[in-house]
């Protein structure tokens, strides 16, 4: 009788390691789950089990980059205004190589961009809350503080001379943010109204060439 010879099993084939996302790219994605928490139950609503669930982490993911849901509310404040006012600065330089500035800024805000009517919901949620809670307060003055400033530079490299006029400078700032955040809650009260000229594209080259006439 023939000895059985002991069967040979194979290796097993080692399974691809999984690639761990950095750190920058779960921040990334926990503001993204954020923005979409906050846009189906709003700020106060959004439990941080339910935003690590949107982006598909857990609680320690979240609190190793964010203290608390108000940190990560401005890191996803700071993301949007940043790409605001870099469509800002576009606009700036084109607006600055033009023959007829006042109307290529009109031209160019003859629309409103449609990723901000649902931030204009979230933005304003939050600044209930912010009147509600002193330190949020505080901590969103200074945001729009520094967003004013940024819109500050643009105004002051589409007319050097505003710099020479701080005061009438920080009133034509308060007015265009004004007018902006105006118009974008009758746009989501009234969405019909996106098929007319924006405010800001009928009235903004109209009070800017009137301020700098005046100076």
């Amino acid at each position: 009788m023939s000895q059985e010879e002991p069967r040979v099993i194979p290796p097993a084939t080692p399974k691809p390691r999984q690639r761990r996302p950095k750190r920058e790219e779960v921040r990334d994605r926990l503001i993204e789950g954020a923005m979409h928490a906050f846009a189906l139950k709003g700020f106060g609503g959004a439990s941080i089990d339910f935003i690590c669930a949107q982006a598909g982490f857990s609680r320690g993911a979240f609190y190793s980059n964010f203290d608390d849901k108000e940190a990560l509310f401005f890191a996803l404040y700071d993301q949007r205004i940043d790409r605001l006012y870099t469509r800002l600065g576009r606009i700036a330089e084109v607006v600055q190589a033009s023959d007829q500035p006042w109307q290529a800024i009109a031209d160019h805000l003859r629309a409103p961009d449609p990723d901000e009517l649902q931030w204009d919901i979230l933005n304003k949620e939050f600044i209930l809350h912010a009147l509600r809670n002193e330190a949020a307060q505080q901590r969103l003055r200074a945001s729009r503080q520094g967003s004013k400033e940024r819109l500050s530079e643009i105004l002051i490299s589409l007319e050097a001379k505003l710099a020479d006029h701080p005061e009438q400078l920080d009133q034509l700032c308060r007015f265009i943010i004004a007018l902006h955040e105006g118009e974008l809650t009758q746009l989501g009260l009234d969405p019909a109204l996106t098929a007319q000229t924006s405010l800001l594209a009928r009235f903004v080259p109209l009070v800017m060439s009137g301020m700098v006439e005046a100076l």
